[in-house]
């Protein structure tokens, strides 16, 4: 299914990957996502862990841009370089503007943690996947937004994809 799809009034968890085409402007159907979080329309709920990896991924982006990293281990590159990570702020900015769309956030719990080892055995997805899709089972959530296409045959789980970017 498509985000656009979501309907009004419905429960989602969402993914990193959703946060940052949308906040690179790569998906209008991530922005629109958000803005309809952002207004209530859409009852959103994001993991920690996704926030993290959001947080994450806007650094390195950032500093990319400012041509202090390149496209080999980024993150290692720019960890030998705390200096760098000191002068770093478009991104904080960036998480700050995100987190005050008012998103619910919600923590990852011990039980959580445990709960998606059992799924990565299950469906073979890699820790954060898992971990979302932990967080989305224990809060009863039965949908999730996210352009990766590892969710898309996962049984008994609404996803919702972007259309207007490759997954």
């Amino acid at each position: 299914m498509k985000l656009p799809e979501i309907k009004a009034g419905e429960w989602v968890v969402i993914d990193t990957n959703i946060l940052i085409y949308a906040n690179q402007q790569q998906s209008a159907e991530c922005v629109q996502l958000l803005r309809r979080c952002a207004l209530r329309e859409v009852r959103a709920i994001v993991p920690v862990p996704m926030l993290a990896e959001m947080m994450h991924t806007l650094m390195l982006i950032e500093a990319r841009e400012n041509g202090w990293v390149g496209r080999a281990n980024p993150s290692r590159a720019l960890a030998e370089h705390p200096d760098q990570v000191r002068c770093l702020s478009r991104y904080e900015a960036q998480v700050r503007e995100f987190l005050g769309i008012g998103l619910r956030v919600e923590p990852a719990l011990s039980c959580d943690l445990l709960d998606a080892m059992g799924i990565q055995r299950e469906f073979g997805l890699l820790t954060n996947d898992a971990l979302l899709l932990a967080v989305a089972r224990r809060l009863n959530c039965p949908a999730i937004a996210s352009a990766d296409r590892a969710f898309r045959d996962l049984q008994g789980m609404l996803i919702y994809a972007p259309g207007d970017v490759g997954g």
